[in-house]
Protein backbone atom coordinates (compact mmCIF):
# COMPACT_ATOMS: atom_id res chain seq x y z
CA UNK A 1 0.00 0.00 0.00
CA UNK A 2 1.25 3.48 -0.82
CA UNK A 3 -0.08 7.01 -0.69
CA UNK A 4 -1.05 7.01 -4.36
CA UNK A 5 -3.23 3.93 -3.85
CA UNK A 6 -4.94 5.54 -0.84
CA UNK A 7 -5.54 8.69 -2.93
CA UNK A 8 -7.19 6.56 -5.63
CA UNK A 9 -9.28 4.76 -3.01
CA UNK A 10 -10.45 8.13 -1.67
CA UNK A 11 -11.32 9.35 -5.16
CA UNK A 12 -13.46 6.22 -5.65
CA UNK A 13 -15.23 6.71 -2.31
CA UNK A 14 -15.83 10.41 -3.00
CA UNK A 15 -17.17 9.67 -6.49
CA UNK A 16 -19.55 7.10 -5.04
CA UNK A 17 -20.82 9.49 -2.38
CA UNK A 18 -21.24 12.34 -4.89
CA UNK A 19 -23.17 10.11 -7.29
CA UNK A 20 -25.36 8.36 -4.72
CA UNK A 21 -26.16 11.57 -2.83
CA UNK A 22 -26.81 13.60 -6.00
CA UNK A 23 -24.03 16.10 -5.29
CA UNK A 24 -22.65 16.51 -8.82
CA UNK A 25 -21.53 20.10 -9.37
CA UNK A 26 -21.82 21.05 -5.68
CA UNK A 27 -18.85 22.81 -4.06
CA UNK A 28 -18.14 20.46 -1.16
CA UNK A 29 -14.84 22.05 -0.11
CA UNK A 30 -16.30 24.12 2.78
CA UNK A 31 -18.05 21.03 4.20
CA UNK A 32 -14.93 18.91 3.81
CA UNK A 33 -12.68 21.49 5.46
CA UNK A 34 -15.07 21.75 8.41
CA UNK A 35 -15.29 17.95 8.59
CA UNK A 36 -11.48 17.78 8.73
CA UNK A 37 -11.39 20.37 11.51
CA UNK A 38 -13.95 18.34 13.49
CA UNK A 39 -11.90 15.17 13.02
CA UNK A 40 -8.72 16.98 14.13
CA UNK A 41 -10.57 18.03 17.29
CA UNK A 42 -11.72 14.43 17.84
CA UNK A 43 -8.10 13.29 17.36
CA UNK A 44 -6.93 15.80 19.97
CA UNK A 45 -9.67 14.62 22.31
CA UNK A 46 -8.49 10.99 22.05
CA UNK A 47 -4.85 12.10 22.49
CA UNK A 48 -5.86 13.92 25.72
CA UNK A 49 -2.45 15.56 26.31
CA UNK A 50 -3.88 19.08 26.44
CA UNK A 51 -6.30 18.29 29.29
CA UNK A 52 -4.34 19.91 32.12
CA UNK A 53 -7.47 19.85 34.30
CA UNK A 54 -7.72 16.05 34.14
CA UNK A 55 -5.77 13.35 35.93
CA UNK A 56 -6.41 11.14 32.89
CA UNK A 57 -4.15 12.48 30.16
CA UNK A 58 -3.20 9.14 28.64
CA UNK A 59 -3.80 8.77 24.91
CA UNK A 60 -6.44 6.24 23.91
CA UNK A 61 -4.01 3.93 22.09
CA UNK A 62 -5.40 0.68 23.47
CA UNK A 63 -8.99 0.83 24.63
CA UNK A 64 -10.92 -2.33 25.41
CA UNK A 65 -14.23 -2.31 23.58
CA UNK A 66 -17.00 -4.80 24.15
CA UNK A 67 -19.39 -5.50 21.33
CA UNK A 68 -21.31 -8.06 19.36
CA UNK A 69 -24.97 -8.83 19.67
CA UNK A 70 -24.48 -10.48 23.05
CA UNK A 71 -21.69 -8.17 24.25
CA UNK A 72 -19.29 -11.10 24.37
CA UNK A 73 -16.76 -9.77 21.84
CA UNK A 74 -13.80 -7.91 23.28
CA UNK A 75 -11.07 -6.18 21.32
CA UNK A 76 -8.41 -3.55 21.85
CA UNK A 77 -8.99 -0.45 19.76
CA UNK A 78 -6.51 2.32 19.01
CA UNK A 79 -8.88 5.28 19.03
CA UNK A 80 -6.09 7.77 18.37
CA UNK A 81 -5.16 5.92 15.18
CA UNK A 82 -8.81 5.64 14.17
CA UNK A 83 -9.26 9.41 14.45
CA UNK A 84 -5.95 10.04 12.68
CA UNK A 85 -7.11 7.94 9.73
CA UNK A 86 -10.47 9.74 9.67
CA UNK A 87 -8.46 12.95 9.23
CA UNK A 88 -6.45 11.34 6.44
CA UNK A 89 -9.67 10.53 4.55
CA UNK A 90 -10.64 14.21 4.60
CA UNK A 91 -7.13 15.39 3.70
CA UNK A 92 -7.21 13.14 0.62
CA UNK A 93 -10.71 14.32 -0.23
CA UNK A 94 -9.60 17.95 -0.05
CA UNK A 95 -6.60 17.14 -2.24
CA UNK A 96 -9.01 15.69 -4.81
CA UNK A 97 -11.24 18.76 -4.63
CA UNK A 98 -8.22 21.02 -5.15
CA UNK A 99 -7.14 18.83 -8.11
CA UNK A 100 -3.76 18.25 -6.54
CA UNK A 101 -1.44 15.81 -8.27
CA UNK A 102 -0.27 12.82 -6.27
CA UNK A 103 3.21 14.29 -5.85
CA UNK A 104 1.70 17.16 -3.84
CA UNK A 105 0.71 14.62 -1.19
CA UNK A 106 4.36 14.28 -0.26
CA UNK A 107 5.85 17.04 1.84
CA UNK A 108 9.30 17.95 3.03
CA UNK A 109 10.90 15.87 5.73
CA UNK A 110 11.77 18.01 8.71
CA UNK A 111 11.26 17.82 12.40
CA UNK A 112 8.22 19.78 13.43
CA UNK A 113 7.49 21.83 16.53
CA UNK A 114 8.27 19.92 19.73
CA UNK A 115 5.03 20.87 21.46
CA UNK A 116 2.16 18.61 20.41
CA UNK A 117 -0.45 21.13 21.58
CA UNK A 118 1.10 23.78 19.32
CA UNK A 119 1.09 21.29 16.42
CA UNK A 120 -2.64 20.70 16.86
CA UNK A 121 -3.30 24.46 16.93
CA UNK A 122 -1.14 25.09 13.85
CA UNK A 123 -2.86 22.23 12.07
CA UNK A 124 -6.32 23.65 12.71
CA UNK A 125 -5.14 27.12 11.72
CA UNK A 126 -3.68 25.99 8.37
CA UNK A 127 -6.71 23.85 7.54
CA UNK A 128 -8.94 26.87 8.15
CA UNK A 129 -6.79 28.99 5.84
CA UNK A 130 -7.58 26.66 2.93
CA UNK A 131 -10.85 28.60 2.69
CA UNK A 132 -9.52 32.03 3.73
CA UNK A 133 -9.62 33.36 0.18
CA UNK A 134 -13.41 33.27 0.41
CA UNK A 135 -13.24 35.95 3.09
CA UNK A 136 -10.72 38.19 1.34
CA UNK A 137 -11.45 38.23 -2.37
CA UNK A 138 -8.64 39.62 -4.49
CA UNK A 139 -8.97 39.01 -8.24
CA UNK A 140 -5.20 39.30 -8.66
CA UNK A 141 -4.38 36.63 -6.06
CA UNK A 142 -3.60 33.16 -7.35
CA UNK A 143 -6.30 31.46 -5.28
CA UNK A 144 -5.44 27.86 -6.23
CA UNK A 145 -1.82 28.44 -5.19
CA UNK A 146 -2.94 30.06 -1.92
CA UNK A 147 -5.14 27.05 -1.08
CA UNK A 148 -2.48 24.55 -2.08
CA UNK A 149 0.15 26.27 0.08
CA UNK A 150 -2.03 26.09 3.18
CA UNK A 151 -3.10 22.56 2.36
CA UNK A 152 0.52 21.44 2.04
CA UNK A 153 1.50 23.22 5.28
CA UNK A 154 -1.37 21.49 7.09
CA UNK A 155 -0.42 18.14 5.56
CA UNK A 156 3.18 18.52 6.72
CA UNK A 157 2.00 19.23 10.26
CA UNK A 158 -0.44 16.31 10.08
CA UNK A 159 2.28 13.88 8.98
CA UNK A 160 4.66 15.18 11.67
CA UNK A 161 1.95 14.80 14.27
CA UNK A 162 1.29 11.19 13.28
CA UNK A 163 4.86 10.03 12.91
CA UNK A 164 6.85 12.21 15.33
CA UNK A 165 4.36 12.81 18.14
CA UNK A 166 1.88 9.94 18.04
CA UNK A 167 4.41 7.35 16.90
CA UNK A 168 2.51 5.83 14.00
CA UNK A 169 4.34 4.05 11.21
CA UNK A 170 3.23 4.44 7.61
CA UNK A 171 2.29 0.76 7.62
CA UNK A 172 -0.04 1.23 10.62
CA UNK A 173 -1.64 4.26 8.99
CA UNK A 174 -2.08 2.51 5.63
CA UNK A 175 -3.59 -0.61 7.22
CA UNK A 176 -6.02 1.46 9.29
CA UNK A 177 -6.90 3.60 6.24
CA UNK A 178 -7.78 0.55 4.15
CA UNK A 179 -9.92 -0.87 6.97
CA UNK A 180 -11.76 2.43 7.49
CA UNK A 181 -12.25 2.91 3.76
CA UNK A 182 -14.01 -0.47 3.64
CA UNK A 183 -16.21 0.59 6.57
CA UNK A 184 -17.05 3.85 4.78
CA UNK A 185 -18.10 1.94 1.65
CA UNK A 186 -20.21 -0.41 3.76
CA UNK A 187 -21.86 2.59 5.43
CA UNK A 188 -22.81 3.95 2.01
CA UNK A 189 -24.33 0.58 1.12
CA UNK A 190 -26.45 0.56 4.26
CA UNK A 191 -27.93 4.05 3.97
CA UNK A 192 -25.50 5.99 6.19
Amino acid sequence: MNLEKMYEMQKELDARIIKEKGLEGVDLLPNTVLALQVEIAELANEWRGFKHWSNDQEPRFNVLEIGGTDCSEEKLVNRVLEEYVDCLHFFLSIARQLDLPEEDLYVWEETAEDDTVILFSELLHNVGLILADRLFVNPITDVPSFRRDHFKAALFIFYALGEQRLGFTFEQIAEAYVAKNAINHKRQSTGY
